[in-house]
């Protein structure tokens, strides 16, 4: 996983990114209950990570009715696997078929709720906690239990359960975040209802595929310890997956998604900055960015993810709760930078149009392309409407 020049430029990047539609055909997956159709749901998508390098998209859900939280994989075929894979909707009515649900794991059928997932190198961990009914969930009547599985996704379309979990007594596993240390270890973060209780946990091995780690639990971190960067605002969001994003400079960070009023607002991603000291462990918030979508297609209080595309770009992914049975399909949204294309290119669409006069010159080198004015080749759209130097960038 590419290791970042400056997160919180790439982070901020993203601000007010509109989601690019990537539908995908269920075709004969085996996925059953959900189909609720409406507020509050029991069994859906839950969180969302992209396999490194592919064409990859890994979804988990919460299942009761199929007695197993699940692990849904699906290729998008006809999408680059570098890069941002930009909208496979933009010519067609129909989601292309190479595009489509590979498999369907049963993670666990005796916590039947997968929750939030992180994703290092070909290791992919999951959270699963046991189902509960929304009532329950609401008089504080579910159990309090969770697990952790890994996946070895060296072969991205298969991926293979790993021998060993991460057993939690009395707390949930609703997110999960991974990473690498200095030492070669990892760094396994966990967190209960909402996030609000992060454990953090230490491999004893340099290896996840190689027997069991032996994570061993160091020490717990709660909201209430919360540090504001100055200019940042002091919430702390009910996360439904927190991804880790290593900087160049060794400095580490979290960031939280999640959809704002209990899943009837807005789309948010936080960035915190991770520390360790004589005390423990410190989070700081730095930024929270807004993210949108088009409705219906994607909800973060259902399923996110972060990926990390390039040493200075940021994609978050997201899928809304269920899948569209009317249409045999599911919606991923991918959210990009306004300078970033697809396939690892430069974005050279600018929001200039022209036909009956050309360009305007405060854009910069353009040419007019069907009455679009589009950055000549090695100029990039900036994201404020002007093309400059990819170099320069």
């Amino acid at each position: 996983r590419p290791v970042m020049t400056n997160v919180q430029w790439s982070f901020e990047m993203l601000a007010n990114a509109e989601g690019h539609v990537l539908q995908v055909n269920i075709g004969h997956a085996h996925i059953v209950g959900m189909d609720k159709g409406h507020m509050p749901y029991s069994d859906h998508f839950q969180s969302v990570q992209r396999a490194q390098g592919t064409n990859t998209i890994y979804l988990s859900a919460s299942n009761g009715e199929q007695g197993a939280g699940l692990l849904v994989v699906a290729e998008l075929g006809s999408r680059p696997a570098a890069g941002a894979m930009g909208s496979n909707m933009a010519e067609q009515k129909r989601p292309p078929a190479q595009d489509a649900i590979k498999q369907v794991i049963a993670v666990d059928q005796v916590y039947q709720h997968a929750g939030g997932m992180d994703s290092f190198e070909n290791i992919l961990a999951i959270g699963v906690e046991p189902a509960c009914e929304v009532s329950a969930r609401v008089s504080g009547g579910c159990k309090t239990a969770g697990r952790v599985h890994f996946y070895d996704t060296t072969d991205p379309l298969n991926p293979k359960e790993l021998p060993y979990t991460v057993e939690r007594s009395g707390i949930t596993a609703g997110t999960v975040s991974l990473t690498r240390q200095d030492d070669g270890k990892f760094l396994l973060v966990v967190g209960g209802t909402d996030a609000a209780q992060l454990d953090f946990y230490i491999s004893q091995t340099t290896s996840l595929l190689n027997g069991n780690p032996g994570f061993q639990k160091v020490l717990s971190w709660t909201s209430k310890s919360l540090l504001v960067d100055a200019g940042s605002d002091s919430d702390y969001g009910a996360y439904q997956t927190m991804n880790f994003v290593q900087q160049t400079d060794g400095s580490l960070f979290l960031v939280g998604l999640f959809r704002s009023m209990n899943g009837l607002g807005s789309d948010y991603a936080d960035l915190f900055k991770v520390d360790s000291n004589s005390h423990g462990i410190s989070l700081t918030k730095k930024s929270s960015i807004k993210l949108k979508c088009e409705p219906s297609t994607c909800n973060f209080q259902a399923a996110a993810g972060l990926y990390i595309a390039s040493p200075d770009t940021l994609l978050v992914y997201a899928s809304d709760w269920e899948p569209h049975w009317e249409d045999g399909s599911l919606f991923i949204n991918e959210f990009r930078p306004k300078f970033v294309g697809v396939g690892g290119q430069c974005e050279r669409i600018t929001p200039g149009s022209c036909g009956w006069s050309d360009c305007s010159h405060s854009r910069g080198p353009t040419d007019c392309i069907d009455e679009v004015c589009i950055c000549q080749e090695g100029f990039c759209h900036n994201g404020d409407g002007k093309c400059i130097a990819y170099s320069s960038r």
